[in-house]
């Protein structure tokens, strides 16, 4: 059964006042729009929007640890030409927010300004954003130059950003990301980005885990995923296609403009890679950094995979339908038959403490499932799904009642596991286990206690008797 995925990395600052506010903003409340309430929240606030339509209603937000968000649905920001600051929908001055559950259409600035009006302007750092659709924006997110940043953007679509005919054209990106110290992309939908890239990032360190990138029949991007500087990066379980249309013939970019971050070394794992234009060129790996292409499915009329790369246990064929995709003509890339070489991979092992064997696969729309292939298989999508937990449920992490908190709460579990015990895992930022409880289900929730735990975000999982995992998210835990 498919498991909803979202394990948000938001690093809020935590200093939150001893009572922070929610703010109600919507059509027939006191505040009928976001900007409303931009110069009113303090440290810590909440901002609930309810979904609508919201006409030219661009601003800042300036305090720190904030959370804005529509829980159910889409709030649309449909800014129609128009962009706070000359930049942006929504500037982000404060440090430490986290944005849910936004549209952001429709923002231009002019050529003077820059070309480059953002669904979203991060000029702080410790950024969060989930479930959030940016299109048609002349860039999707655009974040500043800050090597303390730490950015997570999770289950979004990014579709149709970018800029044409003017002399800045192709400068412009669905997402790009400045110097920064960690970036996490994971279970996102990138598409027909405009002349420029889907996906770039300048971050020290990149996580680009399990998202769908691709050009369709009428996108003219450029790269689909460039690292200009190289650094530290994970590209892990992507499919990735390459549409006819394209304007650059690369589909991955590394170090193009000089190997000047730290510990350049990039890791290319268990992805599945089309092309659907002739000629397609794979990658532009620059030398001076350490790259490894392994357990990857590449299929089209593609170059020779690049001679700079340590290439093992790829499966390369320019004849499509020999993976026995379900549909690629809609770029779905799941095997629906075994193929020769499925199996022949090689243990990609870890690096720098980060376990490079895939976990997931994404599922559309912005949804992912457990991957626990035996023996691992290539490619982004194993064509045995992973087996259902019996009596499982979707459960999302919204399931921790109250979240944040201080000392108690409460975590939804199935009802069918009544009587049960569960084992609870809690890890830090860094992945690192902090603690593991076996507790009871008792009508269909957990009781936590944060006891000795310090104030911070943490990830959980709940694992059944069995081993399997039932389901996973985030807590956050306050002074």
């Amino acid at each position: 059964m498919k498991q909803r995925f979202f394990l948000i990395a938001v690093l809020l600052c935590l200093a939150y006042p001893a009572i922070a506010k929610t703010w109600r903003v919507g059509p027939g409340r006191q505040y009928t729009a976001p900007s409303k309430v931009m110069s009113l929240v303090s440290n810590g606030d909440t901002v609930e929007i309810d979904p609508g339509l919201y006409v030219k209603d661009v601003g800042a937000w300036n305090a720190d640890s904030l959370v804005l968000r529509c829980s159910t649905g889409y709030a649309h920001l449909d800014a129609q030409g128009t962009a706070a600051q000359r930049k942006a929908i929504w500037v982000i001055n404060g440090k430490h927010n986290y944005v849910e559950g936004i549209e952001f259409s429709g923002c231009a600035i002019s050529f003077a300004d820059g070309d480059n009006g953002a669904g979203i302007r991060l000029q702080s750092n410790s950024f969060g954003c989930r479930r959030c659709y940016f299109h048609d924006n002349q860039e999707g997110i655009l974040t500043g130059n800050d090597t303390t940043t730490e950015i997570t953007v999770e289950a979004c679509e990014f579709d149709h950003n970018g800029v044409e005919g003017t002399s800045l054209a192709g400068f412009e990106h669905n997402i790009y990301i400045g110097h920064s110290r960690i970036a996490t992309v994971k279970y996102c939908y990138f598409h027909r980005s405009i002349v420029g890239h889907e996906l770039k990032t300048r971050a020290n360190v990149n996580y680009i885990l399990y998202n769908h990138i691709v050009d369709g029949p009428d996108g003219d991007g450029s790269y689909s995923i460039d690292i200009p500087n190289g650094g530290l990066a994970f590209v892990i379980g992507n499919s990735i296609e390459k549409g006819p249309n394209a304007s650059n013939s690369t589909i991955f970019c590394y170090g193009e403009e000089g190997i000047i971050n730290p510990d350049s070394e990039l890791y290319f794992v268990n992805n599945t890679v089309v092309t659907d234009r002739n000629p397609t060129r794979l990658d532009t790996i620059k030398p001076g950094a350490k790259a490894i292409l392994i357990n990857n499915i590449f299929a089209g009329n593609m170059h020779p995979l690049n001679p700079t790369a340590d290439t093992v246990s790829n499966v390369i064929t320019s004849d499509v339908s020999f993976f026995h995709f379900r549909n690629a003509a809609a770029y779905d890339y799941q095997p629906t038959a075994a193929f020769p070489g499925m199996t022949s991979t090689t243990d990609p092992g870890s690096a720098h403490g980060f376990s490079l064997r895939p976990i997931s696969s994404y599922v559309d729309p912005l949804d992912s499932m457990s991957r626990n292939d035996q023996p691992l298989q290539i490619g982004a999508f194993p064509f045995q799904a992973p087996q259902a937990v019996e009596r499982s449920a979707i459960i999302l992490p919204a399931s921790v009642y109250p979240n944040p908190l201080q000392q108690s709460g409460m975590i939804a579990v199935p009802a069918t596991f009544a009587g049960d015990h569960v084992s609870l895992e809690l890890l830090d930022a860094t992945g690192a286990l902090a603690r593991r409880d076996v507790l009871p289900v008792v009508a269909g929730t957990m009781h936590f206690e944060r006891g000795s735990l310090m104030a911070g975000v943490y990830y959980y999982r709940i694992i059944a008797e069995g081993g399997d995992q039932l389901c996973c998210g985030s807590i956050v835990i306050t002074p």
